[in-house]
């Protein structure tokens, strides 16, 4: 924490010129005589003096005798009547407490009750949606295997494809040769008989 700009005796005097000046001790105003620190702890540390010097002044003063027993009477009178004034509001407080603690357990006891309603609603969602991901796994295992075996036969396929190709070609060509065989005999014969 930062040490204090202005000491308490800086603040205390400057009170006091004001006080007798006979304006109003604001913690502003006291900012403004002196040019710096924080208004509430200039008008915190005058109204800790101010108080102090009262009580003092009052200790200066003496009363009479007869006022004086007044006084006595006056205050075994009211311990005698603040003991028990304490005790009935501490009792009040107490059921105060006591009905506030009630209250509190009770919306925490229903909070809870909620709470755990959710919690078996969200674990009943889960268990579907795990349920829901096994099957939908299985199924693509499924289909992953299935198509595997679609592409192997599909290879299958392919390669007969391609071999009853080369068989057509093969035909072709041979029936070709037999055609023009077939002619050549043809016109042989033609040209020998001719």
């Amino acid at each position: 924490m930062r040490p204090a700009e202005i000491s308490n005796e800086e603040i205390i005097e400057t009170g006091k010129k004001l006080q007798t000046s006979g304006k109003n001790i604001t913690g502003y105003g006291l900012r403004r005589i002196l040019g710096a620190g924080d208004p509430k702890r200039l008008k915190s540390v005058w109204d800790e003096y101010a108080s102090r010097d009262k009580v003092d002044n009052n200790a200066d003063l003496r009363l009479p005798a007869e006022l004086e027993d007044l006084v006595t009477e006056l205050e075994s009178n009211l311990i005698e009547q603040v003991r028990p004034l304490t005790v009935q509001l501490y009792e009040g407080a107490l059921k105060a407490a006591q009905r506030q603690v009630s209250e509190t357990s009770r919306e925490l006891k229903q909070l809870r009750s909620e709470i755990e309603a959710e919690i078996l609603d969200a674990n009943t969602i889960i268990e579907d949606l795990e349920q829901r991901l096994a099957e939908t796994t299985q199924r693509l295992h499924e289909s992953a295997e299935e198509l595997k075996q679609s592409n192997e036969a599909r290879y299958q396929f392919e390669r007969q494809a391609i071999t009853l190709e080369a068989e057509v070609n093969q035909l072709r060509e041979n029936s070709t040769y037999e055609e023009l065989m077939k002619r050549i005999i043809v016109l042989e014969s033609k040209g020998e008989n001719g």
